[in-house]
């Protein structure tokens, strides 16, 4: 009965799924009429008539996908499948009933035929038929990898079944006509996909040593089959052209190709040549390529860029920025802005020591060390270079989060500055609309934020700006209006949650012992020891560490035992609790130390400063850390709360007050992350009603607030709209 259980349990769930459906598709006579269809039967056609008008629903399925359809649709799509439709005698799509249909084939009774090479039907011969296919020179890197998979796709079964190889052997051009037609035999339909066609394509260009563009989706040109709008219509222009053409073609023994005198191939430049290089494994080759189209022309590079973007599957080396040609396209548009004024965007040598020096693997200490060094000591003209290589060692992640923090108090600190300097404040007006077209997630996307409740003065200064740039001119509506948007606390008012709640007095070994015994699997062991755990509060962290310590996880899996002392308590100096030496220094100073005074001793170690003359809490000091610290990277989607999370339970301590938050800071249980942005703004808005701070801070707002309205927020109303 056990081994019977999961198979009555799939028949329950199929035969739920199926409350609507009045059958199978696999087994309806549709099915059986498109098989027919399928081998050259005309006579299917008009036995599917009826279909056309038919409601009844069918079940299929799609992959693992479950789908309920329609028969007419069924029938319809069985039809467009199978039949290549004249050019300019009908739309399909404007077939809707089963008399439309009946319509068109009568009309065209004596003029369908079968193409048994594509299996496919077609009422206009195919050297009747117009082709829309281009031709142009294969960049040297390109040709150079289509010669290097000649073998590879030779001994294909799709190659060898039709006989093509010997063709080919032959230097005889029918096979260039073969591999068409077998391309578009093996097309794409509902339930099949041919995952295979780079190769079809890749044949022909390597036969005739040129790229070959023929028009796709929405008349688009494409030129690779990994282009988004890539589709059978694109495949049937290739055939159309090969089958009046593959005659003219001859082989050239030098070339080690056919050609055709008579051809007409657009010449490439070196810009399309570069942009194959993208694509080499080297890593250095396809970087340095990129530094330099970054800084080509702006419209070739567009070109080019809006080409690629579209081959969305083909992926460039890994060094590069995760969206290589986004970010070109808006790359080439800011160098060529400040090729124009004169601007330098390449920087200094000691600049470039300080972005290597970022990139590699600190201490916390040592990069919030230099880190401070550049915010001292950089000019506003030094900013630039230091956005661009940011952008382009976009895959360095220590070097964006570094940058994110630079950028944001440096900004801050020289706000009036920028304002007050017309060619200053234009060129961070430009950047900042470049920067948000790049597309991706990070601080890049909220400058104009600083413009957050400027005012009417900041306003004059913007109306100031004498521009014939429609990007500047865009940007400077879109600051005046945010000049007159309010700054608030964003405050949330739920202050506990499945992810963060008051910390509990737990019997831990005795639990774990319960929930070995209980568990169904390792899995599912882990998962309950991690939500059991993180329930603990500050006192029981020794006697957690050493159940910890006889509990055994699996290696392989994602989970980290220990994770909880590195997202539940703000300890962000230490990173490796797997090392028990690490544990046991951890202790020493857990045991030696009351809880504030461990803080301390950690917030000391990393060089954080955050105390006056007195050794006293310096509340100023603090505000600026809780405003600032918490860094998204310059490009990328991560929070880093830094020592904020420490600094926050040092002033509960202090203040003896957690702002009615849980006295944790997080209860990850392998699973939540917890950036302590809430408690930051409350604390500020604290610091500053309970008359704590002695100096005035700048009321520009830092990218935090940026992110905070632009995710944050946004992902609370729509959580908000969703339980209304």
């Amino acid at each position: 009965m056990k081994k019977l259980t999961p198979l009555l349990f799939l028949l329950f769930i199929n035969l739920f799924n199926c409350q609507y459906a009045e059958g199978q598709y696999s087994e309806s006579e549709i099915y059986k009429l498109k098989l027919r269809i399928e081998k050259g039967d005309d006579k299917a056609f008009y036995e599917l008539i009826p279909y056309f008008d038919s409601k009844k629903i069918l079940s299929e399925n799609l992959g693992h996908h479950y789908l309920e359809t329609e028969e007419s649709y069924l029938a319809k799509r069985a039809v467009e499948e199978n039949f290549i439709f004249p050019e300019a005698a009908i739309n399909f799509t404007e077939i809707k009933s089963a008399e439309n249909y009946s319509d068109f084939l009568k009309k065209n009774d004596d003029k369908i035929k079968y193409y048994p090479e594509l299996q496919t039907f077609y009422i206009t011969p195919l050297k009747d038929r117009k082709d829309f296919v281009e031709f142009r020179e294969l960049p040297v890197a390109k040709l150079q990898k289509l010669i290097k998979r000649r073998s590879e796709i030779l001994i294909k079964d799709w190659v060898k079944g039709k006989r093509i190889d010997i063709l080919i052997n032959q230097n005889n051009p029918e096979a260039l006509l073969k591999i068409c037609e077998e391309f578009y035999r093996l097309r794409d339909k509902f339930n099949f996909f041919n995952r295979d066609q780079e190769d079809f394509l890749d044949l022909l260009k390597l036969l005739i040593h040129k790229d070959i563009g023929s028009v796709g989706r929405d008349d688009y040109r494409v030129w690779d089959t990994e282009d988004s709008n890539f589709n059978n219509n694109a495949i049937l222009s290739l055939i159309i052209y090969f089958s009046k053409n593959y005659k003219n073609f001859v082989w050239d023994s030098s070339s080690n190709c056919f050609i055709n005198k008579s051809l007409k191939s657009q010449k490439i430049d070196d810009l399309a040549n570069l942009f194959e290089d993208l694509y080499n494994e080297n890593d250095s080759i396809a970087l340095n390529t990129f530094i330099k189209l970054s800084q080509s022309d702006v419209k070739r590079v567009n070109e080019l860029s809006a080409e690629k973007e579209r081959n969305f599957l083909s992926r460039a080396n890994y060094s590069l920025p995760t969206f290589p040609f986004r970010f070109l396209s808006q790359l080439s548009q800011l160098t060529s802005y400040y090729k124009q004024n004169n601007i330098d965007f390449q920087g200094t040598k000691d600049l470039h020591i300080h972005i290597e020096k970022l990139s590699s693997e600190l201490s916390f200490r040592e990069r919030r060390e230099c880190e401070n060094y550049l915010i001292d000591y950089l000019a506003l003209q030094d900013l630039i270079p230091l956005e661009y290589w940011s952008l382009i060692y976009e895959k360095r992640p220590e070097l964006s989060e570094s940058v994110s923090r630079i950028l944001d108090i440096y900004y801050t600190k020289n706000w009036n500055k920028i304002l007050n300097d017309e060619n200053q404040l234009t060129l961070y007006l430009k950047k900042s609309l470049l920067y948000s077209r790049v597309g991706i997630n990070g601080n890049l996307n909220y400058y104009l934020f600083k413009f957050t409740e400027n005012g009417n003065k900041v306003i004059e200064l913007l109306d100031k700006i004498k521009s014939n740039d429609p990007d500047i001119i865009l940007q400077i509506e879109k600051a005046k209006k945010i000049c007159l948007e309010h700054f608030d606390y964003p405050i949330e008012t739920k202050k506990i949650f499945d992810g963060n709640f008051n910390s509990q007095q737990v019997d831990l070994k005795t639990e774990s012992e319960r929930l070995r015994l209980t568990a169904k699997d390792n899995d599912d062991f882990e998962r309950d020891i991690l939500k059991l755990f993180s329930k603990i509060g500050y006192s029981q962290i020794p006697e957690a560490l050493q159940v910890l310590e006889n509990l055994k996880f699996n290696e392989k899996n994602y989970r980290n035992k220990y994770s909880l002392f590195e997202r539940d308590f703000g300890f962000f100096m230490i990173k490796n609790w797997k090392d028990k030496k690490v544990r046991d220094e951890f202790l020493s100073v857990y045991k030696s130390h009351t809880e504030q005074e461990l803080y301390r001793y950690y917030l000391d170690l990393a060089g954080i400063d955050y105390k006056n003359k007195n050794g006293n809490i310096d509340y100023d000091k603090v505000y600026e850390i809780l405003k600032f610290n918490i860094v998204t990277p310059f490009t990328g989607s991560s929070e880093f709360e830094n020592e904020v999370g420490a600094v926050i339970k040092l002033l509960e301590l202090d203040q003896k007050t957690a702002l009615g938050y849980p006295d944790k800071l997080c209860n990850s249980a392998g699973m939540y992350i917890c950036p302590p942005s809430d408690r930051a703004w409350e604390w500020r808005k604290y610091l500053k009603e309970k008359k704590l701070l002695k100096e005035e801070h700048s009321k520009t707002v830092s990218f935090n607030y940026g992110y905070y309205v632009d995710k944050v927020l946004m992902y609370r109303r729509i959580n908000e709209g969703q339980n209304q």
